[in-house]
């Protein structure tokens, strides 16, 4: 009695070519397509979601109240449907208060 083929060995054996065009992830119900990075060049096996596209992280140590308040105000405030405001939009908007204060241009937000 044959074995059925291994798809984590049969996904090893596609060319480079074709990994490069699309990575894919190899899962025991098959091969689902991962997506691309933001460019449009498949990148490792990392996806990046569209919310996250041209966005940088950074980590801030600050005291617990900081943090603290921001959940807060991004819990009671609601944008125009109704819906709960990011923490990011909170803090994007909180930067461009600061650019004002010092004389540097606002950053224009692209959502």
């Amino acid at each position: 009695m044959s074995r059925k083929p291994s798809l984590l060995a049969s996904a090893l054996k596609t060319s480079d070519r074709e990994a490069s065009v699309s990575e894919v992830l190899v899962t025991s119900n098959g091969t689902i397509p991962i997506g691309r990075h933001a460019g449009g060049e498949a990148k490792g096996s990392t996806y990046i979601p569209p919310s996250r596209a041209n966005k940088v992280a950074r980590t801030h140590h600050l005291q617990r109240a900081y943090w603290e308040t921001l959940e807060e105000i991004s819990f009671r405030t609601r944008d125009e449907k109704g819906k709960r405001v990011p923490q990011e939009r909170l803090v994007a908007e909180a930067l461009n208060l600061l650019f004002v204060k010092y004389n540097y241009p606002q950053v224009q937000d692209l959502e």
